[in-house]
């Protein structure tokens, strides 16, 4: 920090600070809202539980363009200045349905700012990806949080922050019956909330806010790689006259990791350690620091990765047409969602970003992947970190080869790179015996990516029979068939608990088309026999002919044979590496 920094440090309640007649900001670099209800019940709750203000930390602002807009930038704070917001919108929403006047007063004095013609503007302006939504159903009187609708993660923490604070008055109101004791309980809270004591830290340069935000956390979630990383990226790379480059990129590569419902920081991490060099989260952030010089560079590559990124776990067939043989790069990677194993997205980025640069078809790479991921850690359940560092070490490896000598000879250099990674990969692979007992195991799970998965495990059992790709069968058009019913009618002579330990078993299971599936349903073998005659699919007529062999037995014990059958059929030919 700057040898010549200053600034002012004081002890004030939170009255002469959020409720004075100053506004404040989120700076551009900030993360976003981030409590959930467990610091919101902490909030709460020390609030109840203190007999005296309790101390509730430091906030740091900056001072730098009060003169110019007004605004105070929270350096460090906004996520208690926030929340203390919403707990008063709470109270003053409880307060409108017993006294629309005292509600009004809460908003004029503490949530908004109202001048000589009565016209409002509001102490607390968050940052841009929230300040839409938390004007309308937070700040403005006429807001009304259950008609929201949240299209984003930090969107939804308001609503549920919001939720839980105002059951949280409620259950204190119910303990009042008059209308005066319950507003005198409501200004006794926000009298509460007025005197919580803080360290105000006040300073006056931009350049100070970087390097105090990036050194500090007072209370609340521990900063994290993405958000000192966007800190740094902020400041070092300025708004121009005309548009604000870094914010902006920013904003992408956060929606569309979001949208994946996956940790920006975990994807940071995976872009790094598939580009430069394999690295724990604890290191990360001083390791990009140290090594990056140019920020503009950065921070356009992490915007192509992040698109990568989405395409792999969001994206359509038409995102990956512009690749050779693209129908069966997708069928992998739509084949590795439901798995949930991220790891090997580490090495697909680096495929996928380097794609022209290779000189040969990585097909075989996506298919290794989604065969080895199936027998890894579907079936077998392996650790992962093992793993990660081997798709590191190999991510590393295709992007070198990638840029290294003479374009036409590129294929040269990366085929023997696919080979060493298969050879890799299948000395870490599970033995037969460990895979097969594993797989003996396997059991459907009523999820909507359970459902996904044992569709892909069975259309794969059905294209082994059909010779043909798995993906000609429409899995919507498709239902998962219990051959033995989960809820078996009195003709079966089995109870739901008796089956309870077998039903879900792929051994118990195959394909039907919705029509036929819902004929089907719990009837006897004699009369959904019939049914399964009728399908069309390999994997059904099997089964058919397998009920004819067995002469309509079907038990735990034949369950337990076709799940045995289908194991050794798994590890020697649909999933053999």
């Amino acid at each position: 920090m700057g040898q010549d920094l200053t600034f002012e440090a004081q002890d004030r309640p939170l009255s002469e600070i959020l409720f004075s007649q100053r506004r404040f900001r989120v700076p551009r670099y900030q993360r976003p809202y981030a409590w959930d209800t467990d610091q919101a019940s902490q909030f709460w709750e020390d609030l109840l539980a203190s007999p005296e203000p309790y101390f509730l930390g430091t906030f740091i602002f900056n001072n730098e363009s009060v003169k110019e807009d007004g605004y105070a930038d929270i350096i460090d704070g906004q996520q208690r200045l926030i929340t203390a917001t919403i707990l008063i919108a709470v109270l003053r929403d409880h307060a409108k349905q017993i006294d629309v006047e005292r509600a009004r007063l809460y908003q004029r004095q503490d949530i908004a700012i109202e001048d000589r013609d009565g016209r409002e503007s509001f102490r607390i302006l968050p940052s841009d990806t929230l300040t839409t939504f938390f004007v309308q159903h937070i700040q403005r009187f006429e807001g009304a949080i259950s008609n929201a609708k949240p299209s984003t993660a930090e969107e939804q923490r308001v609503v549920e922050v919001y939720s839980f604070l105002y059951q949280r008055v409620a259950a204190e109101l119910k303990r009042f019956e008059s209308r005066q004791s319950q507003l005198d309980l409501l200004d006794r809270l926000r009298n509460e909330v007025a005197a919580l004591i803080a360290i105000s830290v006040e300073i006056s340069r931009e350049e100070d806010a970087y390097e105090i935000f990036e050194t500090t956390n007072a209370r609340g979630l521990e900063l994290s790689v993405a958000d000192l990383l966007k800190n740094l990226v902020f400041k070092k790379i300025k708004p121009g006259e005309d548009r604000d480059f870094a914010k902006e990129v920013w904003l992408e590569i956060t929606n569309d990791i979001e949208s994946t419902s996956t940790e920006l920081k975990r994807f940071i991490r995976y872009f790094w350690i598939s580009r430069y060099s394999f690295i724990s989260e604890k290191k990360l952030y001083r390791e990009i620091k140290n090594r990056t010089t140019d920020w503009h560079g950065l921070l356009n590559d992490l915007w192509d990765d992040s698109t990568w990124f989405n395409r792999l776990l969001e994206g359509e067939e038409t995102d990956f047409q512009d690749l050779k043989r693209s129908d069966r790069i997708f069928d992998a990677v739509f084949a590795l969602r439901p798995m949930r194993v991220s790891q090997c997205y580490v090495l697909l980025l680096s495929v996928l970003r380097n794609y022209s640069l290779l000189g040969t078809d990585p097909v075989r790479v996506f298919e290794l992947i989604e065969r080895f991921t199936f027998q890894y850690s579907v079936v077998c359940k392996l650790p992962a970190n093992r793993i990660e560092k081997i798709y590191s070490k190999f991510a590393l490896k295709i992007q070198q080869a990638g840029r290294e000598g003479p374009p036409e000879k590129a294929a040269s250099r990366v085929q023997p790179i696919f080979a060493d990674l298969e050879k890799e990969l299948r000395a870490e692979a599970p033995s037969e015996a460990v895979f097969k007992d594993s797989f003996q195991r396997l059991s459907h799970r009523d999820t909507e990516d359970g459902r996904r998965l044992t569709k892909y495990v069975l259309a794969k059992l059905n294209a082994f029979h059909q010779k043909t790709d798995e993906h000609s069968i429409d899995f919507n058009a498709v239902s998962i068939e219990h051959i033995l019913p989960r809820n078996p009618s009195k003709g079966w002579g089995l109870t739901k608990k008796e089956i309870k330990p077998y039903v879900n078993k792929l051994g118990n299971l195959t394909l039907l088309s919705k029509r036929l599936n819902s004929k089907a349903q719990n009837a006897p073998l004699l009369e959904k026999l019939p049914e399964l005659q009728k399908s069309e699919l390999p994997i059904t007529k099997e089964v058919v002919n397998l009920l004819s062999e067995l002469e309509g037995v079907w038990n735990e014990q034949t369950i337990e044979a076709r799940q045995s059958q289908l194991a050794d059929l798994a590890f020697k030919s649909i999933w053999a590496l």
